[in-house]
């Protein structure tokens, strides 16, 4: 099983979260970390390694951050294991949504891929689309 963390600037991690629910009217694991842009990055730091102690190690963890570079995704990026602890920057809804729809037992590396694929296939200029 794979836990999902959405960390993120301000409180897009709790509005992404809130919003993927309602679309797919279900409730999810999901931990949203918001980090407050005026906050000191040790305490976030602090916060982040206490919620992934407090999951299971035989989970997988994906995190999702908005900005690759960002300090959400700074910080998350010590944390990578290879097939364990993956994070994925540039979140948007598709991403989530696609996430929160599979399967428990699907592989990790494929949810990995998928998720990505998600979000690129979400980016359109609609202009284009449309002509």
């Amino acid at each position: 099983m794979t836990q999902i963390l959405v960390i993120t600037h301000g409180a897009l991690a709790t509005d992404f979260i809130r919003v993927a629910e309602r679309v797919l009217n279900t409730h999810s694991s999901a931990i949203p970390i918001c980090f407050d842009i005026d906050a000191d990055q040790t305490d976030y730091q602090q916060l982040l390694q206490e919620v992934l102690e407090g999951i299971r190690p035989d989970q997988n963890i994906l995190i999702l951050t908005d900005l690759f570079g960002g300090t959400p995704s700074n910080l998350s990026i010590p944390y990578i294991q290879k097939n364990k602890v993956e994070v994925i920057t540039g979140i948007n809804l598709a991403m989530l949504i696609y996430l929160l729809s599979q399967p428990k037992g699907k592989e990790f590396s494929e949810l990995c891929t998928g998720v990505k694929k998600a979000g690129q296939e979400a980016i359109v200029i609609a202009g284009e689309f449309l002509a």
